[in-house]
């Protein structure tokens, strides 16, 4: 049973964002370009995954949490979490291109690909130890110190893994189902009743990761990002504000609205408010009083005085 769905990443949308707002030849712009993909094969392997466990159907009950993350002093982001009456198992999906190679002394993992070039990642295994001990800390507040049980997944089964340690477990993501489903779990430490409260505990504590601004985490100031609104339909030409819309300088679209993907555009890459000058800047408005009325229409929540009045978006 699934409590907690996966969405697609939000900060796909952010790096899209930004690379759309950086100029071509801004020297940051290939590793904004490398987040982005490395944020698109995540998710990907994650959907992967989430596929593979469509028919999941054990003979014991489950609660299955996708995209799980606890905010400090826990911090932790889980791929995929499964409860049961004996123990919680932490899924984390790999999907990383080339021959994946588990190094010891010290700890990483080193993908070689096609063309021998070699990349270094934190390694699974350290990354899911600090999981399970953070995910222990957590569950004692719960009063409900069940094991902990963790998974690396591999995305693809054309992904060639060397050299995990034994005592690790790897698997594909098309073995999981039946490795889970197989598997004979101690004796229930929880009543069904139980489970299902730890469930809605887990629920309540969850909050999303909070990835934006984006920018400053770049070291890349407001003067490098490209303002203005940008036509929603061919992506490539900025809108020209008309009386009552606006109006692709290339493909001729009229949007009345098209400014909105502007403003999201700013908390995801600026900073997480916004006052009317900053608004008419970056936007392109005319006057502070129609950026007022623009944020406020757009669910902007004001806070401060007058004199240093900005505007947050509403959770």
């Amino acid at each position: 049973m699934i409590i907690k769905h996966r969405e697609k990443p939000v900060k796909i949308a952010g790096y899209e964002a930004f690379l759309k707002r950086l100029s071509p030849n801004h020297p940051k712009k290939s590793a904004v370009k490398n987040n982005l993909n490395h944020a698109k094969a995540g998710y990907g392997g994650e959907v992967r995954l989430d596929g593979a466990l469509e028919c999941f159907d054990p003979p014991y009950a489950h609660l299955i949490l996708q995209d799980y993350s606890l905010p400090t002093p826990f911090n932790i982001q889980v791929d995929t979490l499964v409860l049961t009456q004996s123990c919680v198992f932490l899924l984390e999906v790999k999907n990383i291109t080339g021959k994946l190679q588990f190094k010891q002394n010290p700890s990483a993992l080193h993908p070689v690909l096609a063309d021998g070039k070699i990349k270094s990642y934190k390694s699974p295994i350290t990354q899911m130890n600090d999981a399970t001990m953070q995910m222990q800390a957590f569950l004692k507040t719960t009063g409900c110190p069940v094991p902990i049980a963790s998974i690396i997944v591999i995305a693809h089964p054309s992904q060639i893994v060397e050299d995990a340690p034994h005592a690790a477990r790897v698997l594909s993501a098309g073995e999981v189902n039946f490795y889970l489903s197989e598997m004979k779990l101690p004796n229930p430490i929880l009543s069904i009743e139980e489970l299902h409260r730890l469930g809605q505990t887990f629920l309540n504590a969850h909050q999303d990761y909070q990835s934006f601004p984006l920018a400053p985490k770049f070291q890349i100031e407001l003067s490098e990002i490209e303002p203005g609104v940008f036509c929603p339909r061919c992506h490539l030409g900025k809108m020209e504000r008309t009386k009552v819309a606006w109006e692709c300088e290339i493909c001729r679209l009229i949007s009345r609205n098209a400014h909105s993907e502007a403003l999201n555009d700013w908390f995801m890459l600026i900073k997480s408010s916004i006052n009317t000058a900053e608004c008419c800047e970056f936007i392109g408005l005319k006057s502070l009083d129609t950026a007022k009325h623009f944020l406020i229409k757009s669910g902007c929540q004001p806070v401060g005085s007058r004199r240093y009045r900005h505007y947050i978006q509403q959770q």
